[in-house]
């Protein structure tokens, strides 16, 4: 007895210890050299084999000219698109990106070997500061002031401490410009010291930021952003290896429509295409290389419809032209075809490729864009993405409108809008939704609809709310404007993407007049068209509220003052409408099952006689 407990014992603390280190392995992840991530293959969180900082943000917008497509953000938002609790004018811990461990202490490829400060390992990344350059009106993103920062720092495992290795102050990006010609700046940091060549070395990214407090720092929302591009691990390299053998996209993958990032499939026509996209490649080696670049067309069974090549052609050095591939033939790719008339929505993915001739490109994520082209229920001039923000004028009955243009008559049920988080919820301030008719120049004319009271909707970053119509209303072809419009004098700041610019059917107007807008972007409002399809599960079993039911001929609705009454068959295709009052008439629906809406609750009514 005694013999199988000492078993059990050993056995028990066997099990303990496997337990423990292989959650320890799963805790600490790790990996070897060469370190290397350029952000282009993925967007969203940071890749976790690589990266610990779940609020920090791989994207492709937010970045102006870099390196290659694709970089990761750091700015003052958790994931969930929240300012963080101690966000104020006061300096504040924001994002921070920290790599997983990397074992410095050795090698696995090409062959093991102990790694030591003679093997001459440096960490290098392109560092921008948030914002864009050029007219403020058209720049992309919120850069740092100059009270905020960006720290690099080393971790030393024979101390569980940080170290200081290097920083940056907020400043624009077009100083960096002024000083290289390049709107990235190069760092280079040589790892020397002994206590970093161990198998528990990381490196973590610090910012600190302050709110803006013009007008008011309530009404900011994401600011202070930093994006970081290409860091790289290696050894045996020296403070001259600044490029890379990499012909790569600069910039994401564009739509091929003329106005609209997404558009309802049954209002488009052939003439919605655009004629060519601009495309941007670079050749990020010290030499001139041959590059092939194409783009294919496929739907969602992956059946292609169209394919162009674009055959070879030459590219020079970024680092000594400081410019992209000037070819026609890869830079302005011609759309020679058109998407086939669809009755159903539909998507399409476009993916573009550009590879060295020779075949030597080093790095291969940045090499393929993709671009899915979705023919929904709804118009889309944004990308989806908000690198800022844009405010509806703090003067009470001030509107911000966004004109869209219909090719056949079509019922708008819904408007999709993104509003950006704020500190301390000062964005959720009540608005009502409006729809405009348009003036021959494309002008909001005249108010054909207003909804009751709304106030903003927030879920997380970049998700957008729905907002149903009490009533869906038939639109004309023809031109309509969606306006915003403020119930008091505050602000109301709504996502808005700087990569696609809807300027010129865009308008405010604070008194009399309406004014065009000439802020490069798009006002992240989508309408949305067609019929809701609604399920048995969407209803909500409330008959007390309304009888007889079933019903022949009228249905009397039970301690509603003024109701609103709706009834919808089950395409979401509006029947009848009636206000303020309780008795309806219901003879002229035929035997069946029917969508009753009282006010804002919903029921299920049978009709049978």
């Amino acid at each position: 007895m005694q013999l199988k407990y000492k078993q059990y014992i050993c056995g028990l603390a066997t099990l303990i210890l496997m337990f423990a280190y292989s959650t320890r392995i799963f805790a600490q992840k790790e990996t070897f050299l060469p370190f290397l991530d350029e952000f282009s293959s993925y967007v969203g969180t940071p890749d976790t084999n690589l990266w610990e900082g779940e609020n920090c943000f791989v994207n492709h917008s937010y970045q102006f000219l870099p390196p290659s497509v694709g970089v990761v953000t750091l700015d003052v938002v958790d994931k969930y698109g929240k300012l963080y609790n101690g966000a104020s004018i006061y300096t504040f811990n924001a994002d921070t990106l920290s790599s997983v461990n990397i074992r410095l202490d050795s090698l696995r490829m090409p062959i093991q070997k102990k790694l030591s400060p003679s093997d001459s390992v440096y960490l290098s990344f392109f560092i921008q500061p948030g914002g864009g350059a050029g007219n403020m009106w058209e720049r992309i993103g919120s850069g740092p002031s100059s009270k905020d920062s960006i720290v690099l720092e080393f971790f030393d495992a024979s101390n569980s401490s940080w170290n200081h290795v290097w920083s940056m102050k907020g400043r624009s990006c077009q100083s960096i410009y002024d000083e290289d010609s390049s709107y990235f700046s190069y760092v280079m940091i040589p790892i020397t010291e002994d206590k970093y060549f161990n198998k528990d070395f990381k490196f973590r990214f610090l910012t600190y930021s302050t709110l803006d407090n013009n007008p008011s720092y309530e009404y900011v929302s994401n600011c202070d952003q930093w994006n970081i591009d290409y860091v790289y691990i290696n050894y045996n390299r020296n403070f001259e290896d600044n490029h890379f053998r990499d012909i790569a996209f600069v910039n994401s993958a564009p739509s091929f429509l003329r106005k609209y990032q997404s558009m309802p499939y049954n209002q488009y026509r052939e003439d919605e295409m655009a004629e060519d996209v601009n495309i941007k490649i670079a050749n990020l080696y010290n030499e001139g290389l041959s590059s092939h670049y194409e783009y294919f067309v496929e739907d969602e069974s992956n059946n292609q419809i169209h394919y162009y090549d674009g055959g070879f052609e030459n590219i020079f050095p970024y680092s000594t032209t400081r410019d992209y591939q000037t070819s026609d033939n890869h830079a302005k790719p011609p759309i020679a075809f058109s998407f086939p008339l669809m009755s159903t929505p539909t998507a399409y993915i476009i993916t573009h490729v550009v590879r060295e001739g020779a075949g030597n490109d080093d790095v291969h994520g940045n090499d393929t864009i993709k671009f899915y082209q979705n023919f929904d229920n709804y118009f889309a001039y944004d990308d989806g993405t908000a690198e800022n923000g844009f405010g509806v004028e703090p003067i009470k009955g001030s509107n911000l409108a966004v004109g869209y243009f219909l090719n056949q008559r079509d019922t708008l049920y819904a408007i999709d809008i993104y509003f950006n988080n704020t500190y301390k919820n000062a964005n959720i301030k009540p608005f009502y939704i409006c729809l405009w008719d348009a003036t021959t120049d494309s002008i909001p004319n005249e108010k054909k609809y207003q909804t009751e009271k709304l106030t903003p909707q927030i879920d997380s970053l970049n998700q957008f709310t729905r907002y149903i119509l009490e009533e869906p209303q038939i639109l004309e072809e023809g031109e309509f404007f969606v306006s915003l419009e403020v119930k008091n004098a505050d602000y109301l700041n709504i996502g808005f993407d700087q990569n696609n610019d809807a300027s010129q059917y865009t308008f405010a107007k604070v008194s009399n007049y309406w004014e065009q807008s000439f802020n490069k972007g798009a006002v992240m409002i989508r309408p949305y068209f067609g019929y809701k399809s609604v399920s048995l599960a969407d209803i909500s079993q409330e008959n007390i509220s309304f009888y007889p039911n079933p019903a022949s001929s009228f249905i009397s609705i039970n301690g509603k003052q003024k109701p609103t009454v709706s009834i919808y068959d089950f395409t979401g295709r509006l029947l009848m409408s009636e206000k303020g009052k309780q008795n309806i008439n219901v003879s002229s629906l035929d035997n069946g099952i029917y969508i009753l809406r009282i006010n804002n609750t919903t029921h299920k009514l049978v009709i049978s006689r």
